[in-house]
C-alpha cells in the first residue's frame, strides 16, 4: 500500500509542525510494510525527517514558490489530485486539513482537523481568511473520506458547525515528545534561560504572540495586578514567534509600569523549551480557544505546575491536573495564579498531578491510532 502525506499548512514554529514531525518519526518505527511519500518543501526535510528510522518513508519535493498561501490553496485543488493519480496513492493523509484540503482526489483521504477557532474567536482572522476558514474549509472537510479530530471539543465543533456525521470522525489526542520534554535539573535550566535574559522566579506562557486569540493582554493586566497588590517577585515570560496582532502585545508590554519584568523572548527552539519550562515556577496558558493545547502537556511532562483556561479543549486535556480559570475574567486569572504563587504545596500538588496526566499520552499511541484509521480507510 502507498500512503501520501502532505505537510502544507504547517509552519515550522507551531504545534502543528511538531505533530507532523512526530507522526512521521513514529510511522517509520511502527510500520515496515507500507510505503509512505511525504510531500514537502526541500528546506523542511531536515525538520520532518529528523527522526526517520526506515527507508520506506521517502520525500517528494514541491516548489518553494508554493509557500505563497494563495498558490498553495490553488495547488491543493489543481495539482494535488494529479499527483495522487500519478504516484498511485492508495490513500492521502492531510495532517493539516484544518488549513489545507482538496475538494477532490482520486483516492480516499484522511484529514486531521485541529480546531475551528474562527467560529469562536472574533477578530482572529482578517475578512479573507474568515471567508476561507468559515465557508471554504468546512465544505472541503465534508469531502474528506474520514476526519481525525485532536480532541472531543474539536469533534463536537465539526459535527455542530460543519455537519459531519459522528461516524466519520475519530478522536486521536496529541502527546508531548517525552524524549525532549522531561524534568530537567533546576539549576542547569536556570543557566540556560539566562541566555534569554530570563531570571528566576518567573511564570511562562508558551504560544505564538497573537492577539486577540492567545489572550496575552489580559494576562499582562493580571500580572500587573499581582505585582501591584501582592508584590510578587516573578517575571512574566512570553515565549513565541510574532503572529497576527503581535504589535498590540508588544505595545502593551512596553508601556506597562512593570515592563522590566515582562519579557518577550521571540521564537524558542524546541530543544531549549524544556529548560524554559523546568526553570519556571509555573506555566500559565490563558488562550481563548485551543483545539488541543500542546504546551499544557509539554509543561506537565517537564514537571511544571500548570494554570490554564477552562474553555474549549483545555479542561479535557488537563483533566483535573491543572488550575483552571475563566480566560475572559482577569480576576479569575489573578486568583488562580495567586493560589499557586502563594502556596508551594499547591504548586507541588499540581506538578505531580500534571506529570502523571502527561504519561497517559504518547506519540507512539497517537501514531498507531492514526495509522489504524488510514489502513482501515484503505481496506474499505
Amino acid at each position: 500500500m502507498k500512503i501520501g502525506i502532505t505537510t502544507f499548512g504547517c509552519d515550522l514554529k507551531s504545534g502543528m509542525s511538531r505533530y507532523v514531525t512526530n507522526l512521521i518519526t513514529q510511522f517509520s518505527t511502527i510500520d515496515k510494510y507500507n510505503d509512505f511519500e511525504v510531500l514537502l518543501h526541500e528546506r523542511a526535510k531536515s525538520e520532518y525527517f529528523s527522526g526517520v528510522a526506515n527507508n520506506n518513508i521517502k520525500s517528494v519535493n514541491v516548489s518553494e514558490t508554493l509557500k505563497n498561501p494563495l498558490l498553495n490553496v490553488a495547488w491543493h485543488q489543481i495539482a494535488l489530485p494529479s499527483i495522487c493519480k500519478q504516484r498511485k496513492y492508495d490513500v492521502l493523509f492531510l495532517p493539516a486539513a484544518s488549513r489545507r484540503a482538496p475538494v477532490w482526489t482520486p483516492c480516499p483521504t484522511v484529514g486531521t482537523v485541529h480546531d475551528l477557532a474562527a467560529f469562536h474567536v472574533s477578530g482572529k482572522y482578517d475578512n479573507f481568511r474568515n471567508l476561507y476558514q468559515n465557508k471554504l474549509l468546512p465544505f472541503m472537510f465534508k469531502q474528506l473520506t474520514h476526519i481525525i479530530a485532536i480532541s472531543e471539543s474539536t469533534k463536537r465543533d465539526i459535527m455542530e458547525y460543519v455537519g459531519v456525521p459522528e461516524e466519520k470522525i475519530t478522536v486521536i489526542h496529541h502527546a508531548a515528545d517525552t524524549e525532549t520534554f522531561y524534568p530537567r535539573d533546576k539549576q542547569a535550566s536556570i543557566a540556560v534561560v539566562k541566555n534569554y535574559g530570563i531570571r528566576a522566579p518567573y511564570m511562562i506562557y508558551t504560544s505564538r504572540i497573537e492577539h486577540p486569540g492567545k489572550n496575552h493582554i489580559r494576562l499582562i493586566h493580571a500580572f500587573e495586578k499581582l505585582k501591584k497588590e501582592h508584590d510578587i517577585p516573578h517575571q512574566l515570560v512570553l515565549a513565541g514567534a510574532d503572529w497576527d496582532g503581535a504589535e498590540e502585545v508588544h505595545l502593551m508590554a512596553n508601556s506597562s509600569k512593570y515592563n522590566k519584568d515582562i519579557l518577550l523572548t521571540g521564537f524558542v527552539k524546541g530543544d531549549h523549551l524544556p529548560f524554559l519550562y523546568s526553570a519556571a515556577d509555573m506555566m500559565v496558558f490563558p488562550s481563548l480557544f485551543e483545539g488541543f493545547g500542546l504546551p499544557i502537556l509539554e509543561a506537565m511532562s517537564c514537571g511544571v505546575p500548570v494554570a490554564c483556561s477552562n474553555v474549549s479543549s483545555m479542561p479535557e486535556i488537563a483533566d483535573g491536573a491543572a488550575v483552571l480559570f475563566d480566560p475572559y475574567d482577569m480576576d479569575s486569572i489573578v486568583d488562580s495564579l495567586l493560589s499557586m504563587v502563594s502556596s508551594q504545596d499547591t504548586c507541588n500538588k499540581f506538578a505531580q498531578k500534571g506529570f502523571e496526566r502527561s504519561t497517559q499520552f504518547s506519540w507512539q499511541k497517537t501514531a498507531q491510532k492514526t495509522l489504524d484509521v488510514i489502513l482501515n480507510i484503505m481496506e474499505g
